[in-house]
C-alpha cells in the first residue's frame, strides 16, 4: 500500500518515504509514528492514542511522544513553527496537515518508483532468490542462544510468530543493518498480536542493543525501558524481563539503576551467563576488576552462553598487565570475528599501545554496514589524528555523528576554535554530566578542555573520572591532547593514583581462589 501526502510517498511494504527522487532516512519508531498519524488523518492523535498505536505499549511519556515528534519532523524538513505535515493541537495532540491520498499497488504506475517490466520481473527474481537463501540460512543456524535472544518456541503457527523467528535470527547475526531488519520484523509482529510477550519481550533487547552497539537514539532507548517494565509487572519472577530492564537502563547510562537488575535476572536463573557477563561490565566500568572477573568466571561455568564475556575479559587482563591478556584477545576475536564490540575494543588496545597503524588494521575487518558504525569511525577518526592526518580525520569524525563530536571540538581547540568546544559545557549538557556515572565521559571532556589549555579544569575533570573507576592510565598517555597535562606534576599524580587502583585489583585477583586457574585456561 502507498499514500500520498503532497510532496511526500510513502511505501508501507518497503518501510520507505520519498520526496521526488530522494529517499528519506526515518527510523523504524519514526515511520511507524507517521503512518499512525496518516492512518487516523485528518483527525488528531492524542498521546495515548499514539503510544498505542506506534510504540504498541499502554504508556509513553509525554517528552518521549515529543522528542519522536520532533526527529520525524527533522527527518522531513517540516518546520514546527510553519509545518507543512504535521500539526500540533494543543490539548488534542498531533494531526495531519492536508489530503491523504491512498493508492493501490496496482493503480500506481509512478517511474519514481519502478522503471519497467524488464526492471520488475528482474526484481522478483532477486527477491525468490533472497528469500530462498534466507530460509536455508534460518534452517541451518538454528535458534541464537545469548543475550538479545529469547527462549526457544515451538515451530511457528502464525505470521507474527514467524516474524517473531526470523527477527530472532536477524539479532544473532549482531549487525547493524540487520538489528534494524529485525526491529522492523518486531513492529510488524505485534501489528498482528498486539501482546505478544516474546514480540515485546525481544523488541525491548533489540531497541537496546541497536541504542548500545549502533548509535540509536534516546526516544529508542526509553521505549525499551517502558517495554521491560510492562513486561516485569506482567511477569516478575521472569529472569529475562529483568535482563532486558537492565540492558535497557545501561543503554541510557543508568548503571547503578542497571546492576542490581542483572543481579535480579541471576537470581532468579542462575544459569543466565549474560546477566553475569552484563554485570561484570558495569564492575568492569567501575574499576572493580577482582569482581568483574569473578562474574566473568561464574558465567562461563554456569554453562551459558555471553557473547562478549572474552573480550571484556581481555580488556581486564590489559589493564593489570596480565600475562593471559593475549591470549583472552585471540579467543575473543577467533569466537566472534568481525564483531563491532570485539573490533573496537582490540583497535583501542592498538591505539592505548601507540600503534594506531594496526588499529586501523583491525578496524579494516568491520564488513559491510558495520564500516560505517559510529563507534568504528570514532576510532578510525582518531588513529588518523595520530599520525597526524587531521583533514582525514576531521571527515571521518563528522560522519561519526555525536560520538566524533568530541574529537573534533578539540581538534578545533588545539587551533584555538572553541565554538564548539563550549558547547559541551552549557548548564544542560554539563548537568546530563554529572548524572551520568560512565567515567569516560569525563575524559573526553578532560580532553576538550586541555586541549584548551584549561589544565585545572581538565584535571578536575580527570579526577572524577578515576573516582568513578576509570582505570585505563595508557589510553591517558597516549592521548593526542593529554599529552603535556598527564606528563605534569598533576598528571603524575592522577597516574600514581591509577597505579595504585591497578594493584590492589591485582593483589585482590591474584588472591581470589581459582581465578588465575580459569584466566590461564
Amino acid at each position: 500500500m502507498r499514500y500520498v501526502l503532497k510532496d511526500l510517498i510513502i511505501d508501507t511494504e518497503v518501510r520507505a518515504v520519498r520526496r521526488n527522487d530522494s529517499a528519506l532516512k526515518l527510523p523504524d519508531l519514526s515511520f511507524d509514528l507517521l503512518m499512525s498519524l496518516i492512518e487516523r488523518a485528518p483527525k488528531p492523535l492524542s498521546n495515548p492514542e499514539i503510544a498505542k498505536r506506534a510504540w504498541r505499549v499502554d504508556h509513553v511519556s509525554d517528552q518521549t511522544i515529543s522528542q519522536r515528534i520532533t526527529l520525524l519532523r527533522k527527518a522531513l524538513d517540516d518546520d514546527p513553527k510553519n509545518p507543512i505535515y504535521i500539526r500540533t493541537i494543543r490539548g488534542k495532540g498531533y494531526a495531519i496537515l492536508g489530503p491523504v491520498t491512498r493508492i493501490e499497488h496496482e493503480d500506481f504506475r509512478d517511474t519514481r518508483w519502478f522503471s519497467g517490466v524488464h526492471n520488475l520481473v528482474a526484481v522478483a527474481a532477486a527477491l525468490v532468490v533472497m528469500v530462498g537463501a534466507g530460509v536455508l540460512f534460518w534452517n541451518a543456524r538454528g535458534f541464537v542462544q545469548e543475550h538479545e535472544a529469547i527462549a526457544e518456541h515451538a515451530t511457528p503457527r502464525n505470521s507474527a510468530e514467524i516474524l517473531i523467528e526470523r527477527a530472532r535470527a536477524q539479532l544473532g547475526l549482531h549487525q547493524s543493518r540487520e538489528t534494524d531488519r529485525a526491529i522492523t520484523m518486531l513492529r510488524e509482529a505485534l501489528a498482528e498480536a498486539p501482546h505478544s510477550f516474546d514480540a515485546r519481550l525481544m523488541l525491548s533487547f533489540a531497541l537496546s542493543t541497536k541504542a548500545t552497539k549502533f548509535n540509536g537514539d534516546k526516544p529508542e532507548e526509553q521505549e525499551a525501558e517502558a517495554i521491560a517494565r510492562a513486561l516485569i509487572s506482567e511477569q516478575p519472577d521472569n529472569s529475562k524481563t529483568w535482563s532486558a530492564l537492565a540492558y535497557s537502563l545501561g543503554a541510557q547510562g543508568r548503571m547503578d539503576e542497571s546492576l542490581p537488575a542483572y543481579q535480579r535476572a541471576y537470581q532468579l536463573n542462575p544459569r543466565d551467563a549474560s546477566a553475569l557477563s552484563s554485570a561484570a561490565y558495569i564492575f568492569l566500568l567501575q574499576g572493580d576488576l577482582q569482581q568483574a572477573l569473578m562474574l566473568e568466571m561464574k558465567a562461563k561455568r554456569s554453562g551459558g552462553n555471553s557473547r562478549y564475556a572474552e573480550i571484556q575479559i581481555f580488556q581486564i587482563l590489559e589493564l593489570i598487565e596480565h600475562p593471559a591478556a593475549d591470549a583472552w584477545r585471540v579467543k575473543a576475536l577467533s569466537l566472534n570475528p568481525e564483531q563491532v564490540v570485539v573490533l573496537q575494543e582490540i583497535a583501542r588496545s592498538h591505539l592505548r599501545q601507540g600503534n594506531p597503524m594496526a588499529a586501523l588494521k583491525i578496524l579494516d575487518q568491520a564488513k559491510g554496514e558495520d564500516r560505517l558504525a559510529p563507534q568504528i569511525l570514532q576510532l578510525r577518526g582518531r588513529a588518523n589524528i595520530y599520525l597526524g592526518r587531521v583533514a582525514e580525520a576531521r571527515k571521518i569524525l563528522g560522519e561519526a555523528g555525536w560520538r566524533g563530536e568530541y574529537d573534533l571540538a578539540a581538534i578545533d581547540a588545539l587551533s584555538g576554535r572553541n565554538a564548539l568546544a563550549n558547547s559541551f559545557f552549557s548548564a544542560e549538557k554539563l548537568a546530563m554530566i554529572e548524572s551520568d556515572p560512565d567515567p569516560e565521559s569525563r575524559i573526553k571532556l578532560a580532553e576538550i578542555k586541555s586541549a584548551q589549555g584549561k589544565t585545572d579544569h581538565a584535571v578536575q575533570l580527570l579526577t572524577q573520572a578515576v573516582s568513578l573507576g576509570w582505570r585505563d592510565v595508557n589510553w591517558l598517555r597516549q592521548s593526542p591532547y593529554l599529552g603535556e597535562l598527564i606528563s605534569s606534576d598533576k598528571g603524575r599524580v592522577i597516574q600514581q593514583r591509577i597505579e595504585r587502583e591497578l594493584e590492589a585489583q591485582r593483589i585482590l585477583i591474584a588472591g581470589t581462589d581459582g581465578l588465575e586457574q580459569f584466566l590461564g585456561a
